[in-house]
């Protein structure tokens, strides 16, 4: 009996170990819904080591998800901008950042026309230190076209 208790105990730590070891973390992320019936393209910005940077394009089809970025989030705020590709208009804000067509990433966000970019209104998200968010973008928050002065940003857009 003694024997069969130890091997007992045995696959039991066993057991507990290969659960804490093999079992999968979740996956965090920056995602946007695009809850239009329209596609869309997204521009992220954010701050990071002393500079800010912006991305683009993501590309989201009505109805679907998206990740924009695929970790932690190391920041409380990020910032967006995005493009109705099929109704026009877009989702802006107050927080100026460049943004260029086809797929950019820019440091910096002073003279981004004297650089050769576009200076874009880009909204302001707060994640609250969330390291995980989901924005969603719909028809009832759309603003007007906002690409009215900033040239042809869908210019590579599929």
């Amino acid at each position: 009996m003694t024997e069969r208790f130890v091997t007992l105990i045995l696959s039991m730590v066993i057991g507990i170990f290969s659960l804490v070891v093999f079992t999968p973390t979740a996956s965090a992320s920056l995602d946007v819904c695009n809850e239009s019936t329209s596609r869309v393209g997204i521009a992220l910005g954010y701050y990071s080591q002393d500079v800010w940077v912006s991305e683009g394009w993501w590309h989201v089809d009505g109805g679907d998800c998206a990740p924009v970025i695929n970790s932690d989030l190391s920041a409380r705020y990020y910032y967006l901008f995005a493009i109705d590709f099929d109704a026009g208009g877009g989702w802006s804000g107050l927080s100026t950042l460049c943004v260029a067509p086809g797929e950019f990433t820019i440091s910096g966000r002073q003279d981004c026309e004297t650089r050769g970019h576009h200076t874009a209104g880009f909204m302001e998200i707060d994640t609250a230190g969330s390291p995980e968010w989901t924005v969603r973008l719909d028809e009832a928050t759309r603003r007007s076209d906002p690409r009215a002065t900033l040239g042809n940003l869908t210019q590579g857009a599929n």
